[in-house]
């Protein structure tokens, strides 16, 4: 049983090191069960960057830098690295980034950080482009969800926009894959910084999107 790992950032990097450890494809493509296979796993991440990723105007952001918030071992990352010049992957998972260079060792353009979940190792300004999916719904408090939005904000150039994947409905924090949810009224605290462009939340949603864009100064 799975407790007292949500107080802290710290409690959830042991946390996610220790699922890492025991089943890493299965914590970041949990639908296809624990047996999932390493070409289940890559065909998972090809066809979620051409589902989510497909964006109008990509064109013209694609020779830029991309920050995946919530690399895991590079499920996605893979496919992002075709398309765009630079992709900065970050997890709070040393164990994961570490498999994530192993697996990926042919592919150049990737720049690996284990991080705190909070705080994001880049200059301010850098980053054209921000993305998280199925990262943020396993974040167990509101205030580590703010610092680490915080983050992304600084890190963006003005004008570069952020596509997040949060959870609506909560589940109980016993579990490894829960964490807080938002709505309508509480969205707009993750805000600063930022222009809610659009977002697909409906009442009855388990999870949605939220289309970011930095204010420019």
């Amino acid at each position: 049983m799975l407790i007292n790992f949500y107080k802290n950032m710290n409690d959830q990097k042991r946390l996610w090191e220790k699922l890492a450890k025991e089943n890493t494809r299965f914590y970041i493509a949990s639908s296809f069960g624990r047996g999932i296979t390493e070409k289940q796993f890559t065909e998972s991440g090809e066809k979620d960057y051409e589902r989510l990723l497909t964006l109008d105007g990509k064109s013209e952001l694609v020779k830029g830098t991309f920050l995946e918030i919530g690399c895991g071992t590079g499920r996605m990352t893979e496919f992002i690295a075709k398309d765009w010049s630079k992709v900065i992957a970050v997890d709070i998972s040393g164990e994961m980034i570490k498999q994530g260079k192993k697996r990926l060792k042919h592919i150049h353009n990737i720049e690996w950080h284990e991080t705190d979940g909070e705080t994001i190792p880049l200059p301010d300004n850098s980053v054209d482009f921000a993305f998280s999916y199925l990262v943020y719904q396993h974040v167990k408090t509101r205030g580590m969800m703010k610092r680490n939005f915080r983050e992304v904000c600084r890190v963006l150039k003005p004008g570069a926009l952020f596509l997040a994947f949060l959870r609506h409905k909560e589940e109980s924090m016993r579990k490894w894959n829960s964490g807080v949810g938002y709505d309508k009224l509480t969205v707009p605290d993750l805000l600063g910084g930022f222009k809610l462009l659009k977002s697909d939340y409906k009442d009855d949603c388990y999870t949605f999107w939220i289309w970011l864009q930095k204010n420019e100064k």
